[in-house]
């Protein structure tokens, strides 16, 4: 008779078999298939590495999310996605065959037998990747999405980079084509709409030619052959000298075109990235758009900076785009009054209280907004004079200014039917519980709410600010429009969340909301449609 202490050894034994042949059913099935079910292994098209194969343009599986490759065996299974071999392979998976397969890609390290073709412009390619095309076609640049070197976000937003060229031009042909679908509301299929056969092709060039690892241990995007001719080149300039000039050596400097027009829609149009001058207020420039994209996490900005947030959050196209609050606006409508701040604030002062409320400042590590005569704040004024360029000085009602005014609607705003609008329209960028999403260290989707987020103080926390914004600007690339209602609700829902606690907190929150919180539209003070509690009250970092 057996001891019971046997007995256990007998068991944990087996459970151990069972569990190691759990684990290892994914990788069975990636190197040799099942011959009597006719399952090929994925190995034999994808590679032994799972880094694709440009012959048979087969994607890089190696280092993709999970839920993303399981999602996509899916929609071949349901037909939305079309591949006379991989229809019939996933059709022949069970659930527990396709949840270890993608669990086994999701474990390997990130590798790439992309081969990108020679001769393949870059140039069209790199500008999509990094900035899009905001004023032409509303497309924002792929990075926006796919995370800073293409690396993915998330488990909607797969890795571009090191995929094969083949499979990436194959994709982005199909989604041109309207012949796959499948995608979150839809918004890849607007995408590949906008593309020519030329740029499709270059951005695919510029993707595979990416190491799959994506940044390198500098933190910079790793991309081929940078050269100061290409977008790339011209945004890697930002981290050259940055000791720059002082103010007095602002004026002056830059060369000015002889009568900008403004564009078909009447907006006044900002230089281009390739007007960008030479020298040291050139590198200033530079510099400003640098700090002006990666807020949080640049080396010379973010010890002022406490939270998850960067200026081109709200400012899209990093300050270009009209009725987005562009910075070309900004510099001719200063020196100017403001009630808020109860004086003239110059723009200079004007950036510190951007500091101060959308980037939580007193949260940050310096605990305070930067110096007015700063490194930080004279880049950003430095930016902000050159993209005003021949702009009107003083015209403080320039088309495109600021966000557009919103009507309010015959049904005023519902937090809880904003609610429905956000899981439904908003969650799969910013996440359910409104927190963002990063990558490779950097935010892709900025917190909405909670302690990374804008403050109470901020503009944004307005419904009437944040309803303006998101009716005219997002979801990013305009690939589906809210309406009025829409817009007002999920502003509601949003703005109905706690956050960082107004840096004019006096300790009382009925006294603060009525000193700083009177307005119509400003949730501050009020209960909470959801628990009742007084926002404000269950401020984050309060």
């Amino acid at each position: 008779m057996k001891s019971r202490n046997q007995y256990l050894l007998i068991l944990l034994v087996v459970g151990s078999s069972q569990a190691m042949a759990v684990g290892d059913l994914g990788r069975v099935i990636a190197t040799q298939g099942d011959k009597e079910r006719n399952i090929p292994p994925c190995s034999s098209c994808h590679g032994t590495d799972g880094g694709g194969d440009e012959a048979t343009a087969s994607a890089r599986l190696a280092g993709q999310n999970a839920i993303y490759l399981a999602r996509q065996i899916e929609n071949f299974r349901a037909g939305r996605r079309n591949h006379p071999l991989m229809q019939p392979w996933a059709m022949r998976l069970t659930e527990k065959e396709i949840g270890a397969v993608t669990d086994y890609y999701a474990s390997l390290p990130p590798a790439s037998n992309a081969q990108p073709p020679q001769g393949v412009d870059l140039a069209d390619g790199v500008a999509l990747a990094l900035y899009g095309d905001w004023r032409g076609r509303r497309l924002p640049g792929c990075v926006q999405c796919h995370g800073p070197s293409g690396s993915s976000v998330g488990d909607t937003f797969p890795a571009l980079n090191g995929q094969p060229y083949s499979y990436l031009l194959s994709q982005l042909t199909a989604w041109t084509q309207d012949a796959r679908s499948g995608d979150p509301l839809g918004m890849m299929a607007a995408v590949g709409g906008r593309l020519t056969a030329q740029e499709s092709k270059s951005a695919a060039a510029y993707f595979a030619g990416l190491p799959p690892e994506g940044l390198g241990s500098d933190g910079e995007a790793q991309t081929p052959a940078e050269s100061a001719s290409t977008p790339a080149g011209l945004a890697a300039r930002a981290e050259g000298d940055r000791s720059g000039p002082s103010q007095e050596d602002i004026p002056g400097q830059v060369d000015i075109p002889a009568g900008r027009a403004p564009d078909a829609q009447g907006y006044f149009e900002p230089p281009m990235r390739s007007e960008r001058p030479d020298g040291r207020f050139g590198e200033m420039v530079a510099l400003g758009e640098a700090i002006f994209r990666d807020t949080d996490t640049h080396p010379d900005s973010a010890p002022y900076v406490g939270n998850a947030q960067s200026c081109e959050n709200c400012h899209l196209d990093a300050g270009r785009l009209p009725n987005s609050a562009p910075l070309w606006a900004a510099w001719v409508a200063y020196p100017a009054y403001r009630s808020k701040s109860h004086r003239v604030d110059t723009l200079a002062s004007r950036i510190q209280g951007c500091f101060r409320y959308s980037m939580n400042a007193r949260a940050s590590v310096s605990g305070q907004p930067p110096a007015a005569d700063s490194t930080v704040v004279v880049a950003l004024l430095s930016y902000s004079y050159w993209l005003a360029t021949n702009a009107p000085t003083g015209d403080t009602g320039m088309p495109g200014r600021g966000y557009p005014d919103l009507a309010a609607t015959a049904e005023g705003y519902d937090a809880q039917r904003g609610q429905i609008v956000y899981q439904d329209k908003c969650a799969v960028c910013h996440g359910s519980a409104g927190a963002g999403q990063r990558a490779e260290g950097q935010v892709v989707f900025p917190p909405l709410w909670g302690a990374d987020a804008f403050n109470w103080g901020a503009g944004m926390h307005s419904v009437a600010t944040a309803a303006a914004f998101i009716k005219f600007n997002m979801p990013l690339g305009g690939f589906l429009e809210l309406t009025d209602q829409e817009a007002w609700d999920v502003a509601a829902f949003v703005n109905s969340h706690e956050r960082p606690q107004d840096p004019r907190f006096t300790g009382d929150i009925a006294e603060t909301a009525k000193r700083f919180h009177s307005g119509r539209d400003d949730l501050y003070g009020t209960p909470s449609p959801f628990d009742g509690h007084l926002l404000g009250r269950g401020a984050a970092n309060d």
